[in-house]
């Protein structure tokens, strides 16, 4: 049964500790947002020792009136992250220091910004170091460029020797500049500008999920690069235009016009292009669309792929893949340890194959 009316479910309170807030650091992320990180005396919650705790935004240091030096009450979220609860106030000395706001970025000096509608800081210098090894490492990554061997040590490595200013530098590292590096022998250094020139050719998607368009995750990078041909087309789309599409919502919309009208992103994508990048999908060899207007949940874990792997062999043979099943769904691929999509679409008696005949589907 699985919802019974006799069950009753219990909550474990959550695991909570106290401390002293030592100093607010700042981290600057991938798109320029600043994070406040609480840095606390080490303290054992839950069986785990913390000394670092999220504080979200400067406005949650705001509401929790947090100083530099105050005692603090925290708690593991969902045993887990981590957090704040309170500021212990009967515990002040006198000697608690306020948090400043940044005027600056704490990385490249960068003026520091904060637009109406949204509660982030945000560093507006594109050229930020901390913005450029983010970004570098999302470029890198797999469900993005999938270059092998660019981890963070070496990207942190490539930025503080200003060997990649940029992102479309990658693709003009040699293998002299690498060798420069720690722990680069010539075949790790020839291993990895293989793997970076392998990039070059990856699925037009995936290059616009590397990107780092804000608010448009893996799944907007499919669906723009179904609707779209190329990045020329894609570029001169309207937030009208984009709206039209249904997986996308006016916020995305505007910001995906906002990116692509950005002098700085039309330079960058000019020169990608001209380091021989992959911007379109008629570049690449079209598949047999031997699964044309099948729509495919999956459940479970497989054991041949990653749930986004399969999902794009899905797309890249013509069908379709969705998160949840529906009566329009055709197939349920279950894996192990399946979940409720298993159950609805057993009651919706929807096709539900394991992933030996899923394989099968796929012609292997």
């Amino acid at each position: 049964l699985k919802s019974p009316r006799w069950a009753v479910a219990y909550k474990f309170p959550a695991h909570q500790a106290t401390s002293k807030l030592k100093d607010i650091r700042l981290q600057v992320g991938r798109t320029g947002v600043i994070t406040p990180v609480a840095e606390l005396q080490p303290v054992e919650c839950g069986g785990v020792t913390i000394s670092r705790a999220t504080l979200h935004n400067f406005d949650e240091i705001k509401r929790l009136d947090a100083r530099i030096g105050d005692r603090i009450l925290l708690e593991r979220a969902g045993e887990v992250i981590p957090k704040i609860i309170k500021v212990i106030t009967s515990a002040r000395t006198g000697k608690e220091k306020r948090f400043i706001l940044p005027r600056q970025c704490p990385v490249c000096r960068g003026p520091v910004s904060k637009e109406k509608e949204e509660v982030a800081h945000r560093c507006t210098n594109l050229s930020c170091p901390a913005q450029i090894e983010r970004s570098l490492l999302h470029f890198a990554s797999r469900s993005a460029m999938d270059i092998e061997g660019l981890g963070k040590s070496i990207v942190e490595q490539l930025i503080s020797n200003n060997l990649v200013p940029t992102l479309d530098k990658i693709y003009l590292l040699k293998k002299e500049d690498l060798l420069k590096l720690e722990l680069f022998g010539s075949k790790k250094a020839e291993n990895l500008l293989a793997s970076i020139q392998k990039s070059k050719d990856r699925p037009f998607w995936r290059f616009l999920f590397a990107l780092g368009i804000r608010h448009a995750g893996e799944k907007a990078a499919q669906v723009l690069a179904e609707r779209y041909p190329g990045i020329r087309e894609l570029s001169k789309a309207k937030k009208e235009e984009l709206q039209q599409i249904r997986e996308i919502g006016p916020i995305m919309a505007a910001s995906i016009e906002e990116f692509f009208s950005n002098k700085k992103t039309k330079e960058l994508i000019k020169r990608l292009e001209k380091l021989g990048v992959n911007m379109s999908e008629a570049r690449r060899k079209k598949k047999p669309q031997i699964l044309a207007g099948k729509r495919f949940v999956f459940t479970g874990e497989l054991d041949s792929y990653t749930r986004g792997e399969a999902e794009t062999l899905v797309r890249e043979l013509g069908g379709r893949s969705s998160s949840s099943v529906s009566e329009n769904t055709d197939f349920v691929v279950r894996g192990s340890g399946p979940g409720s999509k298993f159950e609805k679409a057993k009651r919706l008696r929807v096709n539900i194959i394991n992933e030996k005949k899923f394989r099968e589907l796929l012609g292997r």
